[in-house]
């Protein structure tokens, strides 16, 4: 930590020092825990497995095979220890699924690096196959993901497909007021539902999977209001919520609402993405992680957002049937823009150019045009009707 630290700039020389001083007796304090409890964490596991392989003779000896699943979250310790098998092992043959597309687990120690240099590392001859085929989603989410994560050059390049020819669009719903009201969320949650049951049925959407999520798990308080009951899990991470329609009080639906991360693995018939909007904490979340933090992880990336992106593809692919991100008007998320270059407010279509105005439509002399609402003040974007 010290060498990763140093850095010839006063200010954060003596900021790096004053973290390790504090950091230093933490760390001793809880390695003395923990060898006094007679306890293991689990990254202690993991070290203490690859230095028992690599010191006793006869231990991890005799594997022909090793299934290594979800690659891209691998971290570097996991790393040492599936290479310390291979090299007590010739001959043994190493078997590893991955996507890097779904590499989100940064914080938590993955690096991305040992996917996308997977022969670099592990020094094997290897053969990439590319699984292209999927059962949970079809077009137009296939196109626009694909699009989507592939504008970072970095990732994998595929071409995706679903052997069923289903359907699975994907919808934006603005809010309605253009001011950041508290409880917007919620009401455009039950737009979405009530319409949701005038397409389907009352029976048969409750007989369905709905899933609502978010990037932080606290964006369960955007959709807190009288008419949806929220309770939480044994973990706190998965919240259970309850809808009384309105229109009808013998209707009432359940939703499950979790984390964008939390979500990562799982297939709904519906999903519904809060807190889309352009936001310190919202898609991408723009608060960047603090320099010492980012010393403790794996290197990071130049592409800009290049986790968040990956975190908002898991997002809008966990449905089978549709999928609703909601957003505020006034500042929708800029990826909302790379989706789609025709996002409708309850009024009309916003400028993609300012992306807070409206395009108004005018009949000119050289016929129909729009123009945006905020021309007066200096957006000139003009498009023939």
């Amino acid at each position: 930590m010290k060498e990763r630290l140093k850095t010839e700039d006063k200010y954060s020389a003596r900021r790096n020092q004053l973290f390790l001083n504090i950091y230093q007796r933490l760390q001793y304090g809880y390695e003395r825990y923990l060898q006094q409890t007679r306890q293991f964490d689990f990254a202690d596991m993991i070290n203490h497995a690859t230095q028992c392989v690599k010191e006793i003779t006869e231990c991890a000896r005799g594997y022909k095979y090793i299934l290594l699943d979800e690659v891209q979250d691998l971290s570097r310790n996991r790393f040492l220890l599936v290479q310390a098998i291979l090299r007590k092992n010739p001959g043994c043959k190493l078997f590893a699924v991955g996507d890097d597309w779904q590499s989100i687990y940064r914080f938590a120690g993955s690096d991305l690096s040992l996917i996308q240099k997977f022969e670099q590392f592990f020094k094997l001859k290897t053969r990439r196959s590319f699984i292209e085929s999927t059962h949970r989603f079809g077009q137009p989410t296939i196109k626009i993901s694909c699009n989507f994560i592939q504008q970072n050059p970095k990732q994998s390049h595929k071409k995706v497909h679903n052997i069923q020819d289903a359907k699975t669009p994907i919808y934006i719903i603005l809010n309605r007021d253009r001011n950041m009201k508290k409880g917007q969320d919620a009401e455009s949650l039950e737009i979405i539902l009530q319409s949701l049951i005038a397409e389907h049925g009352y029976d048969a959407l409750r007989r369905k999977t709905l899933q609502v999520i978010a990037r932080y798990n606290h964006d369960i308080g955007r959709i807190e209001s009288e008419r949806f009951s929220v309770e939480a899990r044994g973990d706190g991470q998965i919240y259970d919520i309850s809808w009384q329609n309105p229109n009808d009080i013998k209707q009432k639906l359940h939703l499950e609402f979790c984390s964008m991360h939390k979500s990562k693995g799982i297939t709904r018939d519906i999903v519904i993405v809060l807190n889309m909007n352009s936001d310190l904490m919202g898609m991408p979340a723009t608060r960047e992680s603090d320099p010492i933090l980012d010393a403790m992880l794996a290197q990071g990336e130049s592409f800009p957002f290049a986790e968040e992106r990956r975190l908002f593809y898991v997002a809008i692919t966990r449905a089978r049937e549709a999928t609703y991100l909601i957003a505020n008007r006034k500042n929708p998320s800029p990826f909302l823009f790379e989706i789609s270059n025709e996002i409708k407010t309850a009024y009309g279509k916003l400028c993609p150019r300012c992306q807070t105005g409206e395009l108004i439509r005018k009949h000119g002399k050289h016929g129909d045009f729009y123009y945006c609402s905020n021309y007066a003040y200096g957006c000139n974007y003009l498009k023939k009707a």
